[in-house]
Order: structure tokens, then sequence, then C-alpha cells
């Protein structure tokens, strides 16, 4: 099978010759009209965040160009770690989204909260184009790619065929999905929380999501047939059926944005070419995602109202209800708030410029909320079970985060890696902690894909890690979640080997 890159950019070669130069004369075009009507026209009325129309445009160039260069070398494809990066979360928090604050479109409260925005809005964007540029200077940094090789040559040569791969993938869908039931029922899945952590639900929520990792075998499955039959249909049914049963009853805005990402990329990696009509089709799916799981996850957290734990009964009947409410309003009503919703959502400049502009007068208070030197904490300690230190803390806990930077804990606000990195080692940590975890990203994308693109079980675990990096949470949890998934990945990785090893051996009897 030939490469990923090559099959992505098979037949384009030229178009794309002719794109990148018109696509640069259109920004340069764009930029410079923007500049004039900014000096031209006096937007202080309309626009009260006008001035941040320079710094979107700055941060759209540094994410630009490490794509561009992608493209120039053949290497560009929507899951490599940089581009997904920048189209699941630093273009639409931080492009759009800062064009959406500065258009006045979203007015957050706690903007409150950030003292001489002219200052501190921009310097917000500056941490941020810092942040992606030090992700990319990671990620090319040459010795990453030699020890990704290496570790790859390293890694077992399992040899999966779509036909031995469909019964022990069902086999993990049901173990994912008997564990995600059990977390409803004991509520720590979906729109709750304790106050206090069980000595199991750490290990049970990453048991859920052996879900996720069969759901993407089985993707890869019906991508990889040439031709679809009962078996593939029936898989499909299960499929659909589990996807929006988890989504009503995960209550959250993201549920679906997760399937489109787990469905798009085992399409990417079936080895499918991709066309023009597919990224149509792609974009109009994701939108409806983004809208129904907005409008819903809104609907339903409207009606449950706080976090609580409550009984599986109880938590289902708020399922029905918020159900039945999206039901019940009018089309144009449901689009109004999913786009709304969407909006605000988008938008992160304004949480992360309220760390920018307090965390040196709120970090002499951050021990008393268990969040000094976070990233420190985490890193050094989890890697010991709950159930050998019970009582082991949490440093990067999002309530009290929220309590401590927006005097309201009913809520998680967008840290970003950025955020925290300046809390804890100040503006030079920014570029170099995200180039150390563009570094990891690499080495991880050159061992499971690069090395060799045709392997089913290097895949499914590079989908489970690419897809563990959140950044809008805690820069601290990204390499202990990115263990912990990855352990868990791997332990659904041999269950199936288990299996395609003892059709193999039948085959040889």
């Amino acid at each position: 099978m030939q490469r990923i890159e090559e099959i992505n950019f098979r037949g384009q070669d030229k178009r794309l010759g002719i794109l990148i130069p018109v696509l640069a004369l259109w920004a340069i075009v764009i930029v410079i009209g923007l500049i004039w009507f900014l000096l031209d026209t006096d937007l202080s009325k309309s626009f009260p965040q006008y001035y941040l129309f320079p710094w979107v445009l700055l941060t759209a160039l540094s994410i630009a160009i490490p794509n561009l260069y992608l493209i120039k070398t053949k290497k560009f494809n929507f899951f490599h770690p940089l581009t997904f990066a920048a189209w699941s979360y630093f273009i639409p928090a931080f492009v759009i989204g800062g064009l959406i604050l500065s258009t006045g479109i979203s007015e957050p409260w706690f903007m409150s909260l950030v003292s001489d925005a002219q200052y501190n809005l921009p310097l917000t964007m500056v941490y941020v184009s810092l942040g992606y540029l030090g992700l990319s200077a990671g990620f090319f940094f040459p010795f990453s790619n030699k020890l990704g090789n290496k570790i790859g040559e390293m890694l077992p040569n399992w040899d999966w065929q779509p036909n031995q791969i469909a019964f022990p993938a069902l086999g993990l869908l049901l173990i994912g999905l008997a564990n995600t039931v059990l977390a409803f029922v004991v509520g720590i899945l979906g729109f709750q929380r304790s106050e206090e952590i069980g000595t199991y639900d750490g290990s049970l929520f990453l048991l859920t999501l052996l879900w996720f990792e069969a759901g993407f075998v089985l993707c890869l499955w019906i991508f990889k047939s040439k031709q679809l039959n009962i078996n593939h249909y029936f898989v499909i049914g299960i499929l659909v059926f589990v996807t929006l049963s988890k989504a009503a009853f995960q209550g959250n805005r993201s549920s679906l944005l997760q399937v489109f990402f787990l469905v798009a990329m085992a399409y990417v990696f079936s080895g499918k070419k991709i066309t023009a009509k597919h990224g149509v089709y792609g974009s109009f799916f994701l939108v409806i995602a983004l809208l129904i799981g907005m409008v819903y996850g809104t609907t339903f957290r409207s009606v449950k109202q706080t976090e609580s734990r409550v009984s599986i009964d109880q938590y289902s009947e708020y399922v029905f209800t918020a159900v039945g409410s999206v039901f019940e309003q009018d089309l144009s009503a449901n689009l109004l708030q999913g786009f709304n919703a969407i909006a605000e959502r988008l938008e992160s400049v304004s949480s992360l410029a309220v760390v920018v502009a307090t965390h040196e007068q709120l970090q002499p208070y951050e021990e008393s909320y268990g969040l000094d030197n976070n990233i420190v904490k985490d890193s050094l300690i989890f890697f010991i079970p709950r159930i050998l230190w019970q009582d082991k803390p949490v440093a990067s806990e999002s309530h009290r985060y929220a309590d401590l930077y927006f005097n309201f804990s009913e809520n998680s606000f967008a840290v970003t890696p950025m955020g925290d990195l300046l809390r804890n080692f100040g503006p030079f940590g920014v570029p170099i902690g995200m180039m150390l975890l563009g570094f990891f990203l690499r080495v991880v994308y050159t061992s499971l894909v690069e090395v060799k693109t045709d392997s089913i079980w290097r895949l499914t675990m590079f989908y489970m890690l690419l897809t563990t990096v959140s950044y809008e949470g805690f820069y601290s949890t990204i390499i202990p979640y990115l263990f912990k998934y990855g352990t868990v990945a791997f332990l659904g990785i041999l269950f199936i080997q288990f299996f395609v090893w003892q059709s193999k051996r039948g085959l040889r009897n």
C-alpha cells in the first residue's frame, strides 16, 4: 500500500502548485485591505475589540506556515498531528474565536476580569502563536524523527487482515459498552460529578474508552472492505444505535464531534482517496454534528441544572425530557440556539486572556486551591494507581481552577496548554513546553504511522493517542493521559491480537 501522504496527494500535485500562490495572493490582498480598513474607519463603536484583528491575522499566519510546509513537502494529512491540532482547536478557538470576540458576537461576562484588554488580548494571541510555532518546532526537530523510526522498527509487525478483526472488535465493543453502562450507573460519566474520587473510578472510566477503540477498528474494517454485505450493514446499525444512545446519556456538546473524528480518521487511514466532494460532505456533517451537539447539550444541562450525582433512573428521565424538549422546539429556534452556543463555545481567547491578565496576581493563592506547580506534581505522581494511594491529590482540577480565576466553580473554562505553561513557568515556558509536546507527538506519529502506514493496530493506537491530547485542558494532564489511555488501548490491541493469532493458528491446522 502506498504511503498515506502519497494517497492523499495522488493527482493533486498540479492543483496544489497553482493553489498555493493563489491563496498567498488572496491573503496579501485581505491583509492589506483589513489594515486600510482599520486605519480609515472608526470601529470602536461597532467593534469594541477591533484592535484584535491584526493579532488574529498573526495567529492565522503562525498556524498556516507549518501546514503550508506540509503541503509543499507532500506530507499534509488532515490527521497529521500539526494539522489536526490546527483545524480541531487552534483555528476554531483562536482564529475564528478571535474574530467572534473582536466583532462583538461573543461578549462573555468574564471579560470584566481582563484588565487593560487592549494590552492583554493581543498578548494572549502572541502566546497562542508562540504555542503553535513551538509545537511545530518540536515536531520538526530532526532527532524526534530518528527516535520515532527506531521505536517503530522495534514494534511488533502484527499483520491484521480486515476479515480477521470484525469478530474480536465486536467483543471489545461489548466490553467497552458494559463498562460504559456501569460508569453511568455509578455516576462517573455524563453531566455529573462527585467531590470525592473513588478508588476504582479512574480505572472504570479508562475501560469505557475501549468503545472508541473498537469503533475505530470496525470503521477501518468497513472502509477497507471492497464490497459491503449484510454483516457490514449490521455492524453499521449497531454503531449508529450505540453512538446516538451514548451521546444522549453523555449530555455534553462534543459527543457527536468525537464520533465524527473517529469516522473521518478511519476513512482517511483506510487508504481512500480524498476528493473535493468528500471535503464538502465532511464539512456538512461536521457542522451538523456541532449544531446537534450544541443544541442537545445546552438543553440537557438546562434540564438537569446541576452536576450532582443522581440515580440512573432519574438520569434517564432527564435524558428523555431533554430529547423531548429538542423535538418540541421550533427548528429555527433550535438553529439559533445552536449557532449561538457554537459562537460562545468556539471562542477561547477571552478565557485564556483571563489567565494572561491575572496569573501573576493570583499565583500566591494557587497553593490554597491545590493548583500550584500542577505540571510538576501531576508528572511525578500520575503513574501511581489510586488503588495504592487512595488519597492521591489531583493538582489539575478544573473546578478549583474556575473558582480561583473566574470566581465561578460551577463551570469548566478553557485553560489551554499555553495558559497552564504560563501559570507554571512564565512566558518562556510556553514555547519550550509546546516544543516538548511537539517532539513527543512526532515520535508517536513516526513510530505508528510513517514507519508502517498500512498496519491496522498501529493506526488504531495512533487514533487513541492523537484524540487523547486536549488543547483546551491542562498541559499537566496531557502526558499522564497519553500514558494511561495508551496502556488501555494497547490492552485492547492485545485482546484483538489474541483472536487474530488464534484464527491464523486454526488455518495452519
